[in-house]
Formats: structure tokens, C-alpha cells, sequence
């Protein structure tokens, strides 16, 4: 009897197909994962922003009612026909906002009530949302008809009778209440969201994990039919006499590894390095700690020293030095670097930005020494740095900066080191979208908040853009000094920038009586004015509660701030009569920078003071109203803000 023999080749190719499909399904799997992820979490900020703009509304209602009070009042007293012409005039455009504002309100109740959100020609499906908190759809509804009903009878109103009074303290007692409810509306859509999102990745990992072990019990089979098949060989070889090679083991050991092999298993490393990558991504909080656990882990694989982050503004004409990680041998980097811009035609990333391709130089001196020096190029010189590549930075397919790899050694980088980089710069670009982008979104509704507070007192101007550069340069002099260097870091610098604005938040919830009064305030007037301290805090701490949730913080700071920041040094100040070191720092700083500008600038009870007057006033409130550490470096320091002061008033100007 014939035996039939069967090829060897008909299970290595079941083998490598299945290998294959589960590479293929893998992939799929991911791209689908993060497809889904990107458009949840554009979703979930396009809801962020539809439901900060009813809080807006319901702010901006609130403000033209009581313009139209007064404008209706005024009416009374108005004999000329002129002055009545001029004030008819505006209250038919304080009524056209106020009918715009209504409807804008009421048409993204009513898409809301049929399980939708249009951004555009876009919809946003949130019917299982809506059903989920139908308890606060119908109190919002009900709330929403009797606001409306006030604001109709004063669209309505010609003169200031007994109904439109009704209607005006109506609006003012309950606009808070309609912003708390769609601020719950949006605490359920985004907590529905994440639990679905969450859903969909357990899903998906799961799948992956079941074609992660059909890929490797794939190689266990190719092992089986190749590998030690040719062990088979080569023992077969040595026998013969015709190499002096050994004969491998039934499963390769480190030493005797064939080039081939040494190959795969490289391949295997980087495969398990980038797994603990997307791991830490979804796992980590901070885009900073996915930059550190980048550092520590693929220095093994790519040479390099330092990673730096530089980003575009809006308009993408200026490019910032922004974030930036070294493993300790670079001196000088990032702090001589973070935070500072150029344009983005003034400097070689120009071209690189227009081509998207990636760039080696494996000589820096080399590659500078023909040219002016760049401030930049100085910098990275002096820190040691010799080599590099630079990549660009997308996001959703749209260039957001640019990432460096740079080494203290020359002539290190090969084009081969292109491949890894480029993953670790699309998944740098993927964890900069989930924490970053993510925190600026949340941030900007926040700030729109603040800037809406300051636009109800005019006189302020500029105010916040004014806080936040003399805040900074405050906590940068601290820093260079070496003051606070516990506290005070690079990461700490960026922060009370970005949240200093914040300090007046709590003001949206001041009466524009209190708030515009040309004169002194009564005692009654300021206790209720003091409250914007603690309404500003309580506005930040529920913001902070709602993302706390997602085992993130992001208010920390402006908290403090907006509580903190007309406590006193000697005990004297509000809310809570705090002294010394019992104010936050970030709160001591931010005094002196607000109480620096509100003595330059012109209000409704005073002119503006003069840079004598007002450093002198700042001195005079050393170890009474401020810190006198914190005063005395800003009085050494005095040069560098009056040039702030100077370079603000020549860019408004």
C-alpha cells in the first residue's frame, strides 16, 4: 500500500495565511478604535461647545434685560427728541439680540428634545442620552417656558409697567438655574458617552487579544515548520563535517541566535515597546507622563537625548517651543527654551512645514556654520546638542508643530530611524489630543466664561491679556531667582499663565449695579461684591468635579486663584481673611499683577495711575498686602515689566 506523503509546504502556508488575516484584522481593529475614538471625542466637544454657548445665552439674556430696564426707565425722563430717537434706537437692537439669543436657545432645546445636536449640516445623535436624563429635560423645558414667557413680555414691553418689572426680576432670579441645568444635561451626555466609549474599547481589546494569540500561536507553528526544521539541517551539515557550526537547540538561545532570528526578535521588542505605548496612552493622565514614559523606553532603539514639542498658534504663522523632555545630559533644555516663539518664516521649519516631510541633520555646527545664528540654534548648541531629526506633528491630517529627536553625538541617525519615529510622533500626536486638546476645549468654554465677565465692565479693556503676561513674568522672576524652585517649575510657569484670567470669573454673578457703580461702593454693595471670589471658585470647582470623573484635574490652580486672589498678606482680605503662607502662591503672585494693572488703568471711580505711582503703591503694600519676597523681586525686576507694560501699549496701539 502506497503511503501518501503530505508537502510541508501546505501547513506554512495555512500558517502564514492565518498569520496574515490576523495581522490584517488587527490592524482593522485598530484603525477602527481609533476612528471612533477621534470621532467620539470631537463629538464630545462639539457638545461642550453647543451647551457653553446656552450657558452664554441664558448670561447674555440676563445682561440685555436689565439694558433694556434701564433703557426703558430712561424713557420716562427723555424730553428732547433727539435723546428719544437714540434710545429707541437701541432698545430695538437690545430687543433684536435679545429675540436672537432666544431663539438661538430654543432651537437647540427643540433638536435636543428630537435626540439630536446640529453642528452645521452635521447631527449628533443623543437620543439614548436624552432618555437617560429625562428628568432634566423636563425641568429644563418647564424652566425654559417661563423664562421665555419673561423674555417675551419684554420684547413686548414699551414702557416700564408692572408686568415688565415681573419679568426682569424673574430673569435675573433664574438664569443660573437654566445654566445649572444644562451644564447637568451636558454632565449626563458626556458621562454616557464615556461609558460607551468605554464599551467599544473593551470590545475591541478583547478582539485584539484573541487575534494577538492567534498570531502567536501562528509563530509557534512556523517555528515548528521552519526553524526547527532547519536546526534539522544544520545538524545534518555539522555531522557531514562540511561547517564547524553547532547545531542549534530545539528553541534558540540568546548567544547562538542566527542574524535572521536576532532580526525578528528586535522586531518582537519595538512591537511590545510601541503595546506598552498605546497602554500608557489610555492609562496615563498627563501628556507630559506619556512624554516621560516615551523618554525612558525607546532610548534603547533610537539614539537620542532630549524630545522636543514645538507648536503653531492659530493663524500658523508663529511656532512655540512647548514641551520637552531630556534624559539629563542636555543642560540648558527645556528651560532655556519652553515658552518661547518665532515666526515660522524666520526659521527652517518653514520649509519642512510646507513639504511634511521629515528632516535629518547629523551635524549641527556643520549645518549652522554658514549662517547667522539663530537665538534658537544658540540655545540648542549651547545645551550640547549635535544631531537630530524633525517631524511633523499632525492631528486629524492637519499639521499642529513639529517634534524633535536630538542627540549630544554627531552623524547618529539613519533613515531607517524614520520608521519608529514617525509612530512615536503619531501616537505623541494621539496623546496630545486626548489630554491637551481635550483640557483646551474644556479650558476655552471656561475662558469665554471669564472674558464675558470683563466685557460687562468696559472700562477694564484688556485686562486679562495684561494679567496673564505680568503674571508670568512674576513667576518667571521668581523662578530664575531661584524662589519658591520647590513649587515654582516650567510646568507650574505655563499654568499660572494660562489660568490668571480666571482670577475675576466669579464676576458673571455680580449685579451690573454693584459691578458698573461709577462710584464708591456701599458696605451692603461691597460685602455682595467680595461674593466674586467664592462664585468664581464654585464655578471652577464644578468644572473641575465633572472632568474629575475621567480621573482627570484640570481647575487646580485657577480654583486657587479665583478664591485666593484678594486675600492679604497681613490677614486683612477676603473671603476668608487668610495671612502669610496660608495664601496659595499662585494667588500672591496673581495679586500683585491684578492690583499692578487696575492702578495703571482707568475706571469708573479713578484715572489711571502713573508706573511711579503704582510700583510706589505696590511697595507700600510689602508684608501688608503682599508677600514681600514676591515684591521684592518684582521691584528688581522693574525694567523688564514696565518693557511688558510698553510693548502692550505700542501692540494695541
Amino acid at each position: 500500500m502506497e503511503i501518501k506523503k503530505t508537502s510541508i509546504i501546505r501547513p506554512i502556508k495555512r500558517t502564514i495565511i492565518l498569520l496574515i488575516c490576523a495581522l490584517l484584522a488587527t490592524l482593522t481593529f485598530f484603525i477602527y478604535l481609533q476612528y471612533h475614538s477621534n470621532k467620539n471625542e470631537n463629538e464630545d466637544k462639539q457638545i461642550i461647545n453647543i451647551f457653553g454657548r446656552q450657558r452664554m445665552y441664558t448670561q447674555l439674556l440676563s445682561k440685555d434685560a436689565n439694558h433694556l430696564y434701564a433703557l426703558l426707565s430712561s424713557l420716562e425722563n427723555i424730553e428732547g427728541e433727539k435723546k428719544r430717537d437714540r434710545i429707541m434706537t437701541k432698545l430695538f437692537e437690545t430687543k433684536e439680540d435679545m429675540l436672537q439669543e432666544k431663539e438661538a436657545f430654543s432651537a437647540v432645546l427643540s433638536s435636543m428634545q428630537e435626540g439630536y445636536l446640529y453642528v452645521g449640516n452635521h447631527s449628533i445623535n443623543i437620543k439614548a442620552s436624552i432618555k437617560n436624563a429625562s428628568k432634566h429635560v423636563e425641568e429644563i423645558d418647564q424652566a425654559w417656558f417661563d423664562f421665555s414667557c419673561s423674555v417675551d413680555t419684554l420684547l413686548d414691553a414699551k414702557e416700564m409697567d408692572v408686568e415688565a418689572n415681573h419679568a426682569i426680576r424673574y430673569i435675573n432670579r433664574h438664569d443660573k438655574e437654566l445654566a445649572d441645568l444644562c451644564d447637568e444635561i451636558l454632565s449626563a451626555i458626556l458621562s454616557d458617552s464615556l461609558a460607551a466609549t468605554k464599551k467599544m474599547k473593551a470590545t475591541v481589546y478583547i478582539l485584539i487579544g484573541i487575534l494577538t494569540a492567534a498570531i502567536l500561536f501562528s509563530l509557534i507553528q512556523l517555528m515548528r515548520y521552519i526553524i526547527l526544521p532547519f536546526n534539522q539541517i544544520y545538524e545534518g551539515i555539522s555531522e557531514l563535517g562540511l561547517v564547524s557550526y553547532p547545531p542549534l537547540p530545539n528553541l534558540p538561545i540568546k548567544k547562538r541566535i542566527t542574524p535572521a532570528i536576532q532580526e525578528v526578535n528586535d522586531i518582537f521588542v519595538k512591537f511590545n515597546d510601541l503595546k506598552s505605548l498605546i497602554e500608557n496612552m489610555n492609562n496615563n493622565g498627563s501628556f507630559m507622563g506619556t512624554l516621560n514614559f516615551i523618554n525612558q523606553t525607546f532610548s534603547g532603539l533610537i539614539p537620542y537625548n532630549y524630545i522636543g514639542i514645538a507648536l503653531f498658534d492659530e493663524d500658523k504663522k508663529l511656532i512655540r517651543a512647548s514641551y520637552g523632555v531630556s534624559d539629563g545630559s542636555v543642560v540648558g533644555l527645556p528651560e532655556n527654551l519652553l515658552g518661547k516663539a518665532w515666526p515660522i518664516d524666520g526659521t527652517s521649519l518653514g520649509k519642512l512645514f510646507r513639504s511634511g516631510k521629515a528632516r535629518i541633520i547629523n551635524d549641527l555646527e556643520s549645518y549652522t556654520e554658514n549662517q547667522t545664528l539663530k537665538p534658537y540654534n544658540k540655545i540648542i548648541l549651547e545645551a550640547g546638542i549635535r544631531a537630530s531629526i524633525t517631524l511633523p506633528l499632525n492631528l486629524a491630517g492637519q499639521p499642529i508643530g513639529v517634534i524633535f529627536f536630538s542627540s549630544t553625538k554627531k552623524n547618529v541617525y539613519k533613515e531607517e530611524h524614520l520608521n519608529v519615529l514617525r509612530t512615536l510622533a503619531n501616537s505623541i500626536a494621539i496623546s496630545f489630543h486626548q489630554n491637551i486638546f481635550i483640557d483646551d476645549v474644556i479650558y476655552s468654554s471656561i475662558l469665554a466664561l471669564a472674558k464675558l465677565a470683563e466685557a460687562r465692565d468696559e472700562d477694564t479693556g484688556e485686562h486679562l491679556e495684561r494679567m496673564k503676561l505680568y503674571s508670568r513674568a512674576i513667576a518667571e522672576f521668581l523662578y530664575e531667582s531661584h524662589m519658591y524652585e520647590e513649587e515654582i517649575t516650567l510646568e507650574y510657569i505655563e499654568q499660572i499663565e494660562r489660568f490668571s484670567p480666571l482670577h475675576d470669573i466669579g464676576k458673571v454673578g455680580i449685579r451690573d449695579g454693584v459691578l458698573l457703580k461709577p462710584g464708591k461702593l456701599t458696605s451692603e454693595e461691597f460685602e455682595e461684591m467680595k461674593k466674586h471670589t467664592t462664585f468664581g471658585a464654585e464655578v471652577l470647582k464644578n468644572a473641575e468635579q465633572n472632568i474629575v470623573k475621567y480621573r482627570r484635574s484640570l481647575f487646580g490652580m485657577g480654583i486657587e486663584i479665583a478664591q485666593n486672589h484678594h486675600e492679604k498678606w497681613d490677614g486683612t482680605g477676603y473671603p476668608c481673611g487668610k495671612k502669610g503662607e496660608e495664601i496659595p502662591l499662585s494667588a500672591r503672585i496673581v495679586a500683585i499683577a491684578d492690583v499692578f494693572d487696575a492702578l495703571m488703568s482707568k475706571r469708573p471711580y479713578k484715572e489711571a495711575f502713573s508706573l511711579e505711582k503704582s510700583f510706589a503703591i505696590i511697595q507700600e503694600g510689602r508684608g501688608r498686602h503682599f508677600d514681600p519676597e514676591i515684591v521684592d523681586v518684582f521691584l528688581e525686576h522693574r525694567a523688564e515689566i514696565e518693557k511688558i507694560y510698553s510693548g502692550f501699549q505700542l501692540t494695541v496701539a
